[in-house]
Parts: structure tokens; sequence; C-alpha cells
């Protein structure tokens, strides 16, 4: 079972979200490796390979959110750290730039490591079930 590397799974999953549909990535079934399709980003190390569109030799990376991991999983943290302030945490969000002013209010209180400790756990878990759908295996 071809293997990929967890930091990359994760990068690839926020570029194609942060793309907002002009990104994408791809991972080969067979060695792991990923692509990236983006008009602003040529990776030298894992070049565009010419058959991509060719069967099912290559799996779609999804966007983050569609994981879970974009809002959500602020959501689900504020739920469990900052019970008493959902409403203000959703406020955050609809302003826009939530996630900055989410990092500050986490800051402010002192719960900035449990914060990368949940996500961390969370994206694990993601992208462990993903990579198990897809028939690989989450390295690292």
């Amino acid at each position: 079972m071809p293997s990929v590397k967890l930091d990359e799974l994760e990068n690839a999953t926020i570029l194609v979200d942060d793309g907002e549909g002009s990104a994408k990535a791809l991972v080969a079934r067979d060695t792991g490796m990923i692509h990236l399709l983006n008009d602003d980003y040529m990776d030298e190390e894992a070049p565009v390979p010419g058959d991509f569109d060719a069967g099912d030799a290559y799996v779609s990376v999804p966007a983050a959110s569609t994981l879970g991991l974009g809002r959500e999983l602020m959501f689900r943290f504020a739920a469990t750290h900052l019970a008493g302030e959902r409403d203000r945490v959703r406020e955050l969000f609809e302003r826009g730039d939530g996630y900055d002013r989410f990092a500050r209010l986490v800051e402010e209180r002192g719960l900035l490591d449990s914060w990368y400790r949940f996500r961390e756990e969370e994206t694990r878990v993601a992208l462990e079930g993903w990579c198990r759908q897809h028939g690989l295996q989450l390295e690292g």
C-alpha cells in the first residue's frame, strides 16, 4: 500500500481549499506522490503527470474544508473549550478573516497549546480516514 506524507497531504488540502477551484492536487495511487496543479506554482520535484486524467491512477485531494478541517474544526474546538463563547466565535467569522481573530481569542484564553493539539489530532484522524478510503497509508 503506497504511503502519503502527513505534512504534504495536509498542505495539499490547504492549497486546494485556498485555491477556491483554481488549484488541484492529485495523489498517485501507485507511489503516493502528490502532484500539484496550480497556475501560480510549479512543483519541480513532482511535475504534473501527463496522464493525470487517465482512469484510476490518481485520486484528487479534497479541500481541507471538505474534510471538516476548516471553519468547522474551529467551531468543534470552541464547542468543547470555549463553550460559553460560542456566539462570539461565530461572530468572528461573519466579518471575514475569522481565523486570525479566532487565534487571538484562543491565545487570550490561554488555550493555544490545546488548540494546536486538537487541530493536529483532528487533522491526522481526517487524513487517515481519507487515505484508508482510497487505499493509501498516511506516513508521519
